[in-house]
């Protein structure tokens, strides 16, 4: 059986991917260690309906959640100086279905040194 589906069907249907898709995947900001900014869309699509919830991945916090559904849509506000990813999750077991990342790229890498030494 692929990905559940009867194959007595398989041909009569087209399975979804189970997917997570972050748009825009990569923010750039001007110079490392300063602030990203950009509005992110994260679309996924599973293919049974379910109660799923997308989360941020490193602090777990439950950012929208769906019953019912298959596929969604979620815009986040990117405010961050690292990377973040993301999960979506079956509500029900808390199993991870897919996961997503937006990474964070600078323009200019800050290679100067501080010195700590001054003149008098």
């Amino acid at each position: 059986m692929l990905l559940g589906i009867n194959p007595l069907y398989a041909s009569d249907t087209k399975p979804l991917d189970n997917s997570l898709v972050a748009l825009p995947d990569t923010c750039v900001a001007l110079r490392e260690g300063r602030k990203c900014y950009a509005d992110v869309e994260l679309n996924w699509q599973h293919s049974t309906l379910g109660n799923y919830c997308l989360r941020d991945a490193t602090s777990k916090h439950i950012m929208q959640c769906w019953l019912r559904q298959s596929n969604g849509k979620f815009n986040y506000a990117f405010d961050s100086i690292e990377s973040i990813s993301f999960e979506l999750i079956n509500s029900d077991t808390g199993k991870i279905i897919a996961s997503a990342q937006v990474q964070l790229q600078w323009v200019y890498q800050n290679r100067q040194k501080k010195r700590r030494w001054r003149l008098f």
